[in-house]
């Protein structure tokens, strides 16, 4: 039986080998984020006095966004949806779209901001400000997607 000794210097390629191995395992397991689910809020847009229209509400929408300086990436008035991003660190994504559920005029928001939370209140505090430039107020609907 012939045993050889293992050299020193094929001890240290092997260490190096296991090594590099196991740092690309460690690196490997990072890249898996977790999924976030995004952030949404959808409330009726119940006017103060008189009436409004869904077109109202999702063009009040398009100017509030482009004020808050978002860059409109689609606005579909016919469908009432339109998709925003805000160049931030995260970026922050939105969907939105405007609906007439039962003669109430809904408006839904949904923000993504690369699996980071969204800052509290801050769907929210959009929607209030779509309904004070409309003279109306915002009613949650709970449960709504």
């Amino acid at each position: 039986m012939n045993m050889r000794k293992a050299s020193p210097s094929s001890l240290w390629q092997r260490l190096g080998l296991a090594t590099l191995l196991a740092g690309l395992l460690v690196l490997g397991g990072c890249m898996n984020q977790p999924t976030h689910a995004p952030d949404s809020r959808t409330a009726v847009i119940a006017p103060n006095s008189g009436t409004l229209t869904s077109q109202q509400v999702f063009v009040t929408l398009l100017t509030t966004l482009a004020e808050r300086g978002f860059i409109i990436e689609r606005a579909d008035p016919d469908l009432e949806r339109l998709d925003a991003s805000y160049a931030a660190r995260p970026p922050l994504a939105l969907e939105a779209w405007v609906s007439e559920v039962n003669g109430q005029i809904r408006l839904s928001v949904s923000g993504d901001s690369n699996g980071a939370d969204i800052a509290p209140g801050r769907l929210d505090n959009l929607l209030v400000e779509v309904a004070v430039a409309l003279d109306a107020r915002t009613v949650p609907v709970i449960g709504a997607p």
